[in-house]
């Protein structure tokens, strides 16, 4: 058994190619090629299907790959703790977060994390849709309202508060609602998301109403809010710089929401590397206090 050919593999499967993966690993693209397809002959079956453009996994390779991901990652982590120096973490971190959640908090905790630990390196999924923590073999979570289901580890960082919103555009032109009974004579524009498991959810008080747009993207429906179309619920921390900045203002201040939790998610505890434990301790830190730094 060569388990470097086993490593490049894996590798090449996350990268989704040859290159990215010579990138990542530091080899010539040649060598990436040349082990695996030692190792398609070693083991008598195709793991890849190939193609000018696209790369993709066979039943076998499939097969081959969620049988020795994780074996291959602790090995890797046991050779990286066992040659750094003693107190330093080094190694691989992938971490999924929403895909509208606001950049500027997870790139501020990374960059503070990477500053102190120049050794750890991040593989970074932004998606709405909830992984699956064991079988896309994710470290850490940052999700909202609904964490996960059962066996996950789960820690509460914050929350998040909502309010309705809409630009001095659109209230000039169409007016400011007194109530809430008067949001249905007004172009609304609602969050939808496909998934069950809403990554940022509050009691929406324009669900139910009929909207002019819907979208599964906050970042999206504020732009529309900002260019007049209609009124939004959105979170507080989102639309901050555009209050101050005077292109949203907030309507119906006596509706707040119900504010979302924020959580980090584990998939298990014992699969908790220092670096995982000490990257979720500083984003913890960051996020502390952050739903209200406005």
């Amino acid at each position: 058994m060569d388990l470097n050919q086993t490593r490049v593999f894996v590798e090449v499967v996350r990268a989704g190619g040859f290159a990215a993966a010579a990138r990542r690993l530091g080899l010539p693209k040649s060598t990436i090629s040349a082990r695996v397809q030692s190792l398609e002959q070693r083991l008598g079956a195709q793991l890849l299907k190939r193609s000018t453009r696209q790369l993709s996994l066979t039943s076998e390779g499939s097969a081959y790959f969620e049988a020795v991901a994780s074996a291959v990652d602790t090995l890797v982590d046991a050779e990286a703790a066992s040659t750094s120096e003693k107190g330093v973490l080094s190694g691989k971190i992938r971490f999924t977060a929403p895909l509208e959640f606001p950049r500027e908090a997870i790139t501020s905790a990374l960059a503070s994390f990477v500053e102190l630990h120049p050794k750890v390196r991040f593989e970074i999924m932004l998606t709405n849709e909830p992984l699956d923590l064991v079988a896309d073999n994710i470290d850490l979570a940052l999700r909202g309202g609904d964490p996960g289901g059962a066996g996950l580890i789960i820690r509460k960082v914050g929350q998040i508060a909502f309010g309705l919103y809409a630009s001095p555009r659109y209230i000039e032109r169409c007016g400011r609602p007194a109530g809430m009974d008067e949001l249905r004579e007004h172009d609304l524009l609602l969050f939808a998301s496909r998934s069950q498991s809403r990554v940022l959810r509050a009691a929406d008080p324009l669900a139910g109403q009929e909207p002019r747009i819907t979208s599964d993207n906050f970042a999206f429906l504020r732009r529309l809010a900002v260019a007049g179309i209609g009124i939004t619920a959105l979170p507080d921390v989102f639309v901050a710089r555009d209050v101050a900045a005077g292109r949203l203002e907030r309507v119906l201040d006596a509706w707040t929401g119900d504010p979302s939790a924020l959580f980090i998610v584990f998939p298990s505890r014992k699969d908790m590397t220092p670096r995982v434990k000490a990257f979720a301790d500083h984003l913890a830190t960051a996020m502390a206090g952050w739903d209200t730094s406005i």
